[in-house]
This record gives structure tokens, sequence and C-alpha cells, in this order.
């Protein structure tokens, strides 16, 4: 191994290094989309966005983070779209470029207030006319930081509209190493969050829409809390509520959460069914007091001790995909 690869692997350890900061203040938005007479616009909600940005930076929050498809036709239902023709007129005029209008707007605002902000937004891609994706965007003081598309998409239900992305980055901030899942990335397939914590992430955010079921309240927060746990890393899932498009709900409760040395499982901040922000600050040295007692990623990386695990996880996967191919 060269000096240059062990000080890459180096950064992937812990939480905690010098060129970030230790307390970090973050918001999540418990959004609601639309409007009182029933009606949902882009501009309707980018104002709104913009007028939550600047409350959460005025309480402190250097991260802000809005739900899923924010800008986006998520939640409504429209049988002229199909797996086989794609996304209808209706939900390919939702979609931009990223960057895009949308984006330059609330960059400017990003740097304006010297903020990071993570939505979600309908993307549509020029190279690939008809082709939307669900991503969501991580602006910055510096701009535009990177976007994410989700990976999971539910079938049929969102493969009508959307395609699926192909990549699982690492966003580098100021505020450290950004991991971004949406929705269903999320919460049913928590090998992505333990690959992104692999990967250095010491923040993982869930821009979601949850639907508003049985029992879906107590889902959003508790599984946000295991997901941060397990990785000992924070996490926040932001979700929309309040009425869709075309019926139904979401289930609020937008969480922001993480292990609290010597505690497990906090609950750092955590919204109702009511559109607010919530902000938490995060403390990543008393965050990486649990390293000092379970270094589960140096041990998870390491030749001597679990990297043959992980290097037997990867060959199971690879295993089963190629049985699929077969």
């Amino acid at each position: 191994m060269t000096d240059k690869q062990a000080e890459v692997d180096n950064t992937r350890l812990g939480v905690e290094r010098p060129e970030y900061p230790d307390i970090v203040t973050v918001a999540c938005v418990n959004f609601e989309g639309v409007a009182s007479d029933g009606t949902s616009s882009k501009p309707y909600r980018l104002d709104k966005m913009l007028r939550q940005v600047r409350d959460a930076a005025r309480q402190g929050a250097q991260l802000v983070v809005f739900p899923e498809s924010t800008l986006g036709a998520i939640g409504s239902i429209c049988d002229n779209c199909s797996v086989d023709a794609g996304p209808s007129a209706e939900h390919l005029a939702w979609a931009e470029t990223v960057p895009g209008p949308s984006t330059d707007t609330l960059a400017t605002l990003a740097v304006e207030l010297n903020i990071y902000i993570i939505f979600g937004i309908d993307e549509v891609v020029p190279d690939h006319p008809g082709c939307i994706h669900n991503s969501a965007v991580l602006l910055g003081p510096e701009g535009h930081v990177g976007t994410y598309r989700k990976l999971h998409l539910g079938h049929p239900l969102e493969t009508r509209h959307y395609t699926p992305g192909d990549e699982l980055p690492i966003f580098q901030t100021a505020l450290g190493p950004i991991g971004i899942l949406i929705c269903y990335d999320f919460w049913s397939n928590p090998e992505l969050s333990r690959l992104l914590a692999l990967k250095g992430a010491r923040i993982l955010v869930n821009p979601t829409r949850s639907a508003a079921n049985p029992g879906k309240s107590d889902y959003v927060r508790n599984t946000t809390v295991v997901r941060a746990q397990e990785n000992l890393v924070y996490a926040m899932s932001a979700n929309w509520t309040g009425p869709s498009i075309g019926g139904g709900g979401s289930a609020g409760h937008s969480t922001i959460a993480g292990p609290a040395y010597p505690a497990f499982n906090k609950v750092f901040a955590s919204a109702g069914i009511d559109e607010q922000v919530i902000v938490a600050t995060l403390n990543f040295k008393q965050l990486g007091r649990w390293y000092d007692l379970f270094p589960w990623r140096q041990w998870r990386l390491d030749p001597e001790q679990q990297l043959p695990i992980t290097r037997l996880v990867a060959e199971e996967f690879a295993a089963l995909s190629n049985d699929h191919d077969r």
C-alpha cells in the first residue's frame, strides 16, 4: 500500500478529522407541498423553501435537508405514465436539469448564507430525453456539490416515472463527508448505509416521501435511529407531511438522530405532523468517543481483522448477481 492509499484509507476509519468542524448544526424540513386550496406548483414550493432555509440559517443551521422530490411530481398518480412508455408530459413538465433554474436559485441562497442545502428534484438529463431521475441535489457555499440519483425504485409505481441511478457517491463538504440515500434506498436497503459509512460518511441524509400508514411515525423515527446507531454516524430523515397531489398523505415526523455516548439511540430532534423546521447540533467528538471502544470501520477494513469478512459479503452479493444473470 502506498502512503497516499494509507492516507485515503485512514480518512475512512472514524468521524473526527482536523479539517472538519467538531460541532455541526443541522436542520430537516417537515415539508408540506400542497397549498390549502389543494393546488401545488414549483414556484409555490420553491418560495416556501427559500423562506425555510432562511429560518434554519437564523437558528444556526449549516446544513438544511428537504424531502424527496420537493420540486417534483411525486405523489401524483398519473395514468398516462407507464413502464413501457415512460413518464407522461405532465411529469416531464416538472423535471429540470441540474444545474438548472431551481438549483441556481437555491445555490445563490446557499452562497449568501454560507450554508449547505439538500433537496429532492425530478431531474431530466439532456442526453437522455424522456428520462427522469428521482434525484437529491447537494448545494453549498461552493455552488453545486453533487447530485445523487435514487437507486431502488418501487415497481411499478416509481418505474413508470423514473430511471434508477447507477452510482453510490460520497460528497466531500466543509462539514465532512456526506452520504445521501432516498427513501426506499434508506428504509429497506441497509447495505447502502453500511457502504456509505465504510466509504467515510459521517452524516447520512435521507430525503423521503413516506406515506401516512399505521405505525409510520414510529417507523420513520426508529429506522433513522437504527441506521445511525448501527453505523456510528448521524442520520437525518426529511419527510413530507400533509396531503399529496391526487390524494393520500405523508407521515411527517422528520428526524435527526445518532449515538450520544455513552447512550445508544438518541433522537436529537423529531417533528410531528405539522409543517416545521427541526434543528439539532451534532457533536463529532462525542460521536468519536464510540470509536475509541468500537472502531468497527477499522476492523472491517483491516486485512488482519475483518477485511476477509467484508470480502466474503461482497462475494456473496456478487454470487447472487451472477446466479440471476444466468
